[in-house]
This record gives structure tokens, sequence and C-alpha cells, in this order.
């Protein structure tokens, strides 16, 4: 079912792609100062529906890749990983990205797969919350709780939504109409299929943080 709705959805986001181009195309040949705010807007569009698109093909490679592959793997070392990929996205973006890993145990039994795609979309809307504004931070950051699970916050400094500072603002974000609403169901199924926690909340800073939580392994555990 999950790979015949990706191939549907993946349809008309493709032909809506080209109509917006055509437009683009079209609006190149009109006078500079009326057609600006026109090809801003077909920009954002295009992009809305190339980030859902990349969404809808991340869930058939998911849908594709069958049962979980559980192994014992290193939270950190994964993101690294997910950063290198999300670092030309970023660099684009005009973002800046740090990092503060703990020196903890950081070993979990997890679909490797899966994890990096919920940090992966975590990282990338992220830098989407930041365009066009002037402070554009992103922070990735790990601790322990209590040696039984590691939690990993995605802090951004976007524009969070108003008046939400002590809400819960994950079902806020995933109520979205563009490719962040899908991206975070799929993340928070995954994070509770493997018993974890996803949830968002305001960054004291601006922005959001976006943090999970997955159960600790000790490297030298087994079954």
């Amino acid at each position: 079912m999950a790979a015949t709705f990706a191939h549907n959805i993946n349809q008309p986001l493709t032909a809506a792609s080209a109509y917006l181009r055509a437009a683009q195309r079209l609006a190149g040949g009109l006078p500079k100062e009326s057609v600006t705010p026109i090809v801003g807007a077909l920009d954002k569009a295009v992009m809305q529906i190339m980030r859902a698109g990349q969404v809808v093909r991340s869930l058939s490679e998911l849908v594709a890749q069958g049962e979980p592959d559980k192994t014992l793997f290193s939270v950190n070392l994964l993101i690294d990983e997910t950063l290198s990929l999300v670092a030309a996205e970023a660099a684009e973006a005009g973002v800046s990205i740090s990092k503060r890993l703990t020196k903890d145990d950081d070993f979990i039994v997890a679909d490797r797969v899966q994890i990096r795609h919920v940090l992966a979309n975590l990282m990338r809307n992220a830098i989407e919350a930041m365009q066009d504004l002037p402070r554009r931070e992103l922070l990735v950051s790990t601790a322990t709780q209590a040696a039984k699970a590691i939690r990993v916050d995605v802090q951004d400094t976007g524009c969070g939504p108003a008046g939400k500072e002590n809400a819960d603002l994950l079902d806020l974000f995933a109520m979205r109409k563009d490719g962040m609403g899908i991206g975070l169901s799929i993340s928070r199924a995954i994070v509770e299929a493997h018993d974890g926690r996803l949830w968002a909340k305001a960054n004291p800073e601006g922005g959001a943080i976006f943090s999970c939580d997955l159960p600790l392994r000790g490297r030298d555990s087994s079954g």
C-alpha cells in the first residue's frame, strides 16, 4: 500500500513541477520589476514540490528495504555520516553546522537506514526553516539519559511558531501540507517502532528543537 501511495503521489508532483518550471520560463519574458515577486513565489513552490518528492522517494526506499535490518552501531558516527549527506544543502542555504556529541556509550540496536532517514529528515527540516533569515545555525547534539537511552537534538534558529514555547510542537509541524508533514509522520513511526520517542519544542533562542530518544545497547551487548 505504501509503495502504491509513493508511486501515485510522485506522478502529480512531477506534473506540477513541470507546469511551474514552464511558468518560470514564461515569466522570464516580462519586465523585471513586475515579475520578481512572481518568480520568487514560483521558486518556493518548486522547492516545496521537490522536497515532497524527496520524502516520497525516501518512503519508497524504506518500503523496498523490507523487514528492518537491526544491527549494533554508534549514533554519533551515524550523525557524522548524515551531516555529510546534508552538508551541501546547508552550504547552499548559508547554514552553519555545529555538533556537540556525548562521549558516553552511544551504541544502539536499530535499522541503520531507517534511523539515518529520520536524522536526515530532521536536519533538512531545520535547514529549510532558516531560509531567508539573518541567523542560520544548525546544532546537532547527543546526550545519554541515565545510561538507558540516548537523546538526539536537532536545533535550528528558524521561525518557530509564536506563542507555543511550552508546547509539544511535533503535531503542529506534522500537520503542515508540504513535505515536512509527510516526513515527520514517517519519522515518528520509525522512532516509535524502535521503542523510542520523537517530539519537538520551541527553541528559547528562536526556532525549534526536534528531539528523539532511542534505547541504548552497550557495544558488547548481544541478542
